[in-house]
């Protein structure tokens, strides 16, 4: 167990800051208020880093067309990966505005194309919809990857909050399905198990206080599975999967002051017993929207592992690998 410490000047004057901005528990907020005040971050990520090349493109889905932004950094020398980005939100909010600038500092940090793609939100699209969107998308992008100008052979699937479950999910069904190899996956403060009856500790810790809560989590994930049956699948909820054998290595970022905590860093522990490489990189002091907020200091250390990561796992295979399995049924 890692000692516990005090949220960082940084959270604390977020705290502050949203306290009096009368910014209103994310519990409460009925869904156009919510995703107002999702993108309301926006306003907080300062001016956008200049990359090579900023592309908005469509890759299908089950349900219709799905946007992505693509991030091409300055070319480097040797083949460039391709990083498969969901974003966060509580599966209600969100689009790839929100992810925009930490993309953008993503994408030159670690010398990745990067994709950022959007899916249907809850509660008008609930599980498995943003699941399969996300997994299309997947499938769609891996197959374009040289046209993005990145090497077939290497690709990553990443995402934060409600996208970390996604991407986690979206390994998953790769591994079953014969779908792409990711080389890795990286899961920034993950929702992996459902809230209500939670055994971790870090849901009573760090209950209220700290903008996330245990009673938000509780609503997201109602929100995202209202069927308690469907959320036990592995597909909704990774962590609860019995084997995690096939799946990538992982990076598992975590924020002290965060309901999600335990959960993420289990998730990684579930890895390692089935033989898969997994690290975790907690946070100190951070709130769980840290990754959103390019200008603090976790941001910048979450930067370095990030980039670290992508170095230590290469190619999982020749680039010349048939193309994937990726039949994902209309919902």
């Amino acid at each position: 167990m890692q000692p516990q410490s005090h949220p960082s000047s940084d959270s604390e004057s977020i705290l502050k800051t949203l306290r009096e901005q009368g910014f209103p528990p994310l519990e409460s907020a009925d869904i156009p208020e919510l995703r107002l005040l999702v993108g309301r971050l926006r306003q907080a990520q300062g001016p956008p880093e200049p990359v090579a090349r900023v592309v908005d493109t469509l890759v299908p889905g089950p349900a219709g067309m799905l946007p992505v932004r693509v991030y091409q950094p300055e070319p480097r020398p040797g083949p460039r990966p391709l990083l498969v980005f969901f974003h966060g939100g509580g599966w209600a909010a969100g689009d790839v505005d929100l992810v925009d600038r930490p993309l953008r500092r993503l994408a030159n940090a670690t010398g990745a194309v990067v994709a950022s793609a959007g899916y249907r939100l809850a509660p008008e699209t609930q599980f498995p919809g943003p699941q399969h969107d996300a997994y299309a998308a997947l499938c769609a992008l891996a197959a374009r990857a040289a046209e993005l100008g990145a090497d077939p052979g290497h690709l990553i699937v990443a995402g934060e909050s409600a996208g970390a479950n996604l991407a986690a999910a979206a390994c998953r069904t790769a591994a079953d399905e014969g779908g792409p190899r990711p080389a890795l996956q990286i899961l920034i403060c993950p929702p992996l198990a459902p809230a209500r009856n939670t055994p971790f500790a870090s849901y009573s810790e760090k209950a209220v206080g700290y903008l996330n809560t245990r009673a938000a989590m509780e609503r997201f994930w109602e929100l995202y599975v209202p069927d308690p049956g469907a959320a036990r699948s592995p597909l909704a909820a990774p962590l609860l999967a019995d084997d995690f054998s096939a799946l990538p290595p992982a990076l598992v970022l975590t924020a002290e002051h965060d309901p999600l905590r335990d959960e993420g860093e289990e998730y990684a522990r579930r890895l390692e017993r089935d033989g898969v490489p997994a690290t975790v990189s907690r946070m100190p002091g951070a709130l769980h929207i840290f990754f959103l907020l390019p200008h603090l200091a976790s941001f910048g250390t979450a930067l370095r592992d990030i980039e670290h990561a992508v170095r230590a796992h290469p190619p999982t295979a020749p680039r010349s690998r048939p193309g994937p399995r990726c039949e994902v049924a209309p919902s």
